[in-house]
């Protein structure tokens, strides 16, 4: 079934299970290659089958383009791009930045790092063109360097991996370092309209102490990293720290408070990638209306429309949609494209 989207603004409407948040899966699959409800490929495909095919049309800076994903059970993949066969979904992924926002994500400021440092290399992976290779020669080196740790390999067989990771390191924190500063210039656009009492600051740790030397600390903690099998120190255990009036984040606000910080956050980066690159954000949004109040659902959408983004908007009850309307109207964006999911076929 062929499905045409409005440019700017598109409501997703329907009950619980009705596949609503199966459109939006779609639309992430297809710019990331990957689901973001399961990491397991088997269970994206139906139970009968042995693989499935997604395509689709979108226009980005390079103008429009035809894309097909194909995926199967044994975990094969095929990607095609404009009738060329592509063997990374790299290609892809640069040109469609997909910004997610669904209730897993409002753990952003309690969960681990991880998950704030893949915040910050996804806005990094769009704005600086020198990210994606450092990104890689630190994945290359570490790999290999815990490998030859877990096995157990002399001190001079790991450090030979030292000078290609400590090079990698220093350029990442470089590029992380600018765009943290970035996002908090952006970040204070935005979140004034969800915090209008509280200070919000954002500091980055590098994942090393400041006044060291990544090298030297590599070189004196080897016998601790051979013993524990992998590399403690360096950009894999950065962090982008939230703090709140001097205190973290999490301790200070309340959980309604972290969410709409959690999308002042989302909405800042979208607004950075919108000024500093030839990209246009889409966002999904997938029943977090339901997350909140009309009040600051409302102030949401305000922030929201009046970027150049495409919204995917997954909702449970329409009594919302007549405001955000009207806020597309004061926008002088069209009138949405409304989509009942209940009607449409499933697999």
């Amino acid at each position: 079934m062929d499905t045409y989207f409005h440019p700017r603004l598109n409501f997703i409407v329907g009950g619980n299970g009705s596949g609503k948040t199966s459109v939006l899966e779609v639309i992430y699959f297809l710019a990331h290659g990957r689901s973001f409800r399961s990491s397991q490929l088997n269970r994206l495909i139906c139970h009968d089958k042995t693989e499935f095919g997604l395509f689709g049309q979108f226009e980005s800076a390079q103008g429009k383009m035809l894309l097909g994903v194909k995926r199967t059970t044994q975990g094969e993949a095929r990607i095609r791009l404009d009738g060329t066969n592509l063997t990374s979904h790299l290609e892809v992924t640069k040109r469609l930045p997909v910004i997610l926002f669904n209730p897993e994500q409002f753990s952003l400021l309690i969960s681990n790092a991880k998950a704030r440092r893949q915040l910050l290399d996804w806005g990094l992976f769009y704005h600086d063109p020198h990210f994606l290779k450092a990104w890689q020669d630190l994945r290359k080196g570490l790999k290999q360097r815990n490998a030859a740790l877990k096995q157990k390999a002399s001190q001079k067989m790991v450090q030979l991996w030292d000078p290609s990771i400590v090079k990698a390191s220093e350029q990442l924190d470089q590029y992380r370092t600018r765009y943290v500063d970035l996002l908090l210039h952006a970040l204070m656009q935005v979140v004034g309209s969800f915090l209008q009492d509280h200070h919000v600051e954002l500091s980055y740790y590098r994942g090393w102490a400041k006044d060291q030397s990544l090298a030297e600390l590599l070189t004196q903690h080897f016998e601790q990293d051979r013993k524990i099998g992998h590399t403690q120190y360096g950009p894999q255990r950065a962090d982008l720290r939230v703090k709140v009036n001097g205190l973290p984040a999490s301790e200070v606000l309340s959980r309604g408070q972290q969410k709409l910080l959690i999308c002042s956050l989302k909405i800042a980066q979208g607004l950075l990638l919108q000024q500093h690159t030839d990209h246009l954000p889409i966002f999904l949004l997938d029943d977090i209306v339901s997350e909140f109040d009309t009040h600051n659902a409302t102030k949401i959408f305000e922030q929201l429309l009046p970027l150049q983004a495409q919204l995917f908007i997954s909702v449970i009850d329409p009594a919302l949609l007549p405001a955000i309307a009207r806020q597309a109207e004061h926008q002088q964006i069209p009138l949405p494209f409304l989509l009942n999911h209940g009607t449409m076929p499933h697999c």
